[in-house]
């Protein structure tokens, strides 16, 4: 099946929780990296992951005009050790800093309600989608 630009903003423009009305343009562009996530993970451990970036994003916000470390590195830390080892975790984690930046380029867009998106998108689909077994680096 091939997805076209619309239909893949169409989970995010539609939503009550994102900005899509504010911000179509990051919604539209955002969108596909949401998709990345959840089909390069397995449900849990996009879950998992959905759930630490938000963490990260909160610490960031909770130390902002202090010297911190950013949200890569929370999310790194939140992640642990184990994180990374992957193709599928590589892919995940260059999803998530690219909808950081296309969030940060806009200022009415909300890192939070499309990282709650991810989440609860997650969470629905769970049990439908098998999700992918990761592929070690250097396989």
């Amino acid at each position: 099946m091939t997805q076209t630009r619309a239909h893949a903003a169409a989970p995010v423009l539609h939503d009550q929780v994102v900005p899509g009305g504010e911000c179509p343009e990051v919604a539209s562009l955002v969108a596909p990296y949401l998709g990345i996530i959840r089909s390069a993970l397995p449900p849990v451990e996009a879950e998992r992951f959905f759930v630490r970036a938000l963490d990260a994003h909160e610490e960031e916000r909770r130390r902002a005009g202090a010297p911190q470390l950013g949200f890569s590195a929370y999310l790194s830390d939140g992640l642990g050790e184990t994180w990374g080892g992957s193709l599928a975790h590589t892919s995940a984690w260059e999803a998530m800093q690219a909808i950081r930046q296309l969030v940060r380029k806009a200022p009415r867009a909300d890192l939070a309600a499309y990282l709650r998106l991810g989440l609860r998108t997650v969470r629905e689909l769970g049990t439908a989608a098998p999700g992918r077994t990761p592929v070690p680096v250097g396989a």
